[in-house]
């Protein structure tokens, strides 16, 4: 794998987005619509003191269909965006995973995250970082041109349970894209942290040699709206353009807002997202702590959404 510039003589190694028109600019929030009082898995109805809306998705931007299919994809991991593994279940998928309730130990951490993506609707809680293999299948050389959100539509947010894992460390995130943004797009980002102003595919691209693969790893952050969106790959092959579509096993990629936004991310919010996001309730919220008990394994509690919501210091 090569990422080669075009016309330009340096390359900043991290990737970042920068929102290219106003948060949500042109994409308008899910409606809602009343409806009769309905309880959330694990606990009680999802607002008090009146019947919850009924909660429709929005409309879809960014349409592709793709055709494409010289990468072999593989989708390597699948985590939360801000601190790590953190994820959300509706309320009809809670009761398929006893490990996040904890009413069961998981044999496997990796693969029931991987399960509730494919199987349960999960999102991913506080953005998501993706890690995408790009395998080409060709026997020649093949060339990325873009990689793009594509597809995309704020859905209602779940309310069935929130699991927050946490992270034990991370590294280097490449491609680092804006929900909220009309349209994402990748920018290059120095090692002092300095954002291009120039698109990144603009003037480079990511050459991927015959039976060759190429490793791309991307932050999906947004923080207002929950979103479910494919991606595209832009790329030509033997003189000819094509554009190959990815998503999980059945079904789009999903992400949702965190339910305690961190402070310097307060003035992205208007006064409508504040109180759309602090009504917003899980049937249960299941955080792991900063302590392991007497064998060395890993602590949790359950708390209310009311009682998280109250202590989050955004709000």
């Amino acid at each position: 794998m090569r990422v080669l510039p075009l016309g330009r003589a340096t390359l900043a190694v991290t990737l970042s987005a920068v929102l290219t028109a106003a948060c949500g600019a042109g994409t308008p929030s899910p409606s809602r619509s009343p409806s009769s009082s309905a309880s959330v898995a694990g606990g009680s109805p999802a607002a008090s003191g009146s019947p919850p809306e009924r909660c429709e998705a929005g409309v879809l931007s960014n349409p592709a269909k793709g055709g494409g299919s010289d990468l072999k994809v593989r989708i390597l991991r699948q985590q939360g965006g801000g601190p790590g593994w953190d994820i959300a279940l509706p309320a009809a998928s809670v009761k398929s995973f006893p490990e996040f309730t904890g009413d069961a130990k998981a044999s496997d951490t990796s693969d029931s995250f991987a399960r509730a993506f494919d199987e349960g609707g999960a999102f991913s809680h506080d953005g998501a970082v993706i890690e995408l293999s790009l395998y080409n299948r060709r026997s020649s050389r093949l060339t990325i041109h873009d990689i793009r959100v594509v597809n995309k539509r704020i859905v209602c947010p779940p309310e069935g349970l929130l699991f927050l894992e946490g992270n034990e460390g991370g590294g280097l995130v490449d491609l680092v894209y804006s929900l909220d943004a009309a349209a994402p797009v990748a920018h290059s980002r120095s090692a002092s942290g300095e954002i291009s102003t120039e698109p990144y595919f603009t003037n480079d691209v990511i050459q991927v040699e015959p039976t060759d693969q190429a490793t791309v790893q991307m932050d999906m952050s947004g923080v207002r709206f929950a979103y479910e969106f494919d991606i595209a790959i832009d790329y030509s092959v033997g003189g000819e353009s094509r554009s190959q579509l990815v998503r999980r096993r059945n079904g789009p990629f999903r992400v949702t807002t965190a339910l305690c936004p961190r402070p310097d991310l307060r003035s992205r919010l208007s006064e409508g997202d504040v109180q759309r996001l602090k009504a917003q309730r899980y049937g249960l919220v299941r955080r792991r702590l900063p302590q392991v008990d007497a064998s060395g394994g890993f602590v949790y509690e359950n708390v209310t959404a009311t009682e998280f919501v109250r202590s989050c210091p955004t709000w």
